[in-house]
């Protein structure tokens, strides 16, 4: 555990690249704002701290003892970029997810009325008509329950395949046509 005198110095010394590497990670604001990537930037650090403590069976002593050698001062640098380089990879995998995705936390967006005749819902008219009866069928599924989609945003192909009575090849092929008219990868 830090002292608040201890996470001075870090702050002093390695503050203003915790605020460089927090504004490089970039992405959606919804899942990574600057404020969110300062946060684990500096988590990242104090781990660091207790990580070098533990290293080679405590061989590198106390903070006092290590403070300021050139090993701590690398190994704390390479932590936080590597959560840097953690989170922005994760942020690239969820990107297909979330294009074309809005803030919800514009007084616009809330305020949109949710009639049946809205933009959005004559959008999804038009693109039923471009689609094929499985692919519909695909659609409702995956509307009416959202556990098809599985923790990498991707579709469960076998629950599809299972659900709607057909091959694995069958359903994954449907889906792939499916993701190419939406313009997104399912």
């Amino acid at each position: 555990m830090l002292t608040e005198e201890q996470w001075l110095k870090i702050e002093r010394k390695y503050g203003k690249l915790m605020y460089k590497i927090s504004h490089q990670i970039s992405g959606d604001t919804a899942i990574a704002t600057f404020e969110d990537n300062l946060q684990d930037i500096r988590l990242a650090a104090m781990e660091a701290v207790i990580g070098f403590t533990k290293q080679n069976g405590g061989e590198n002593g106390k903070f006092e003892e290590f403070w300021g050698s050139k090993g701590f001062d690398q190994y704390i640098k390479t932590c936080m970029w590597t959560k840097k380089n953690n989170k922005g990879a994760k942020i690239t995998k969820k990107a297909p997810i979330l294009r074309g995705t809005v803030s919800t936390d514009k007084e616009e967006v809330l305020s949109l009325s949710c009639d049946a005749k809205s933009d959005v819902g004559m959008l999804f008219e038009e693109v039923t008509c471009m689609l094929s009866p499985t692919q519909r069928d695909i659609v409702q599924l995956v509307v009416k329950d959202p556990t098809f989609i599985k923790p990498s945003a991707k579709i469960n192909v076998k629950r599809v395949a299972e659900e709607l009575g057909m091959s694995w090849f069958e359903a994954n092929k449907h889906i792939k046509n499916l993701g190419a008219i939406l313009q997104n990868e399912l």
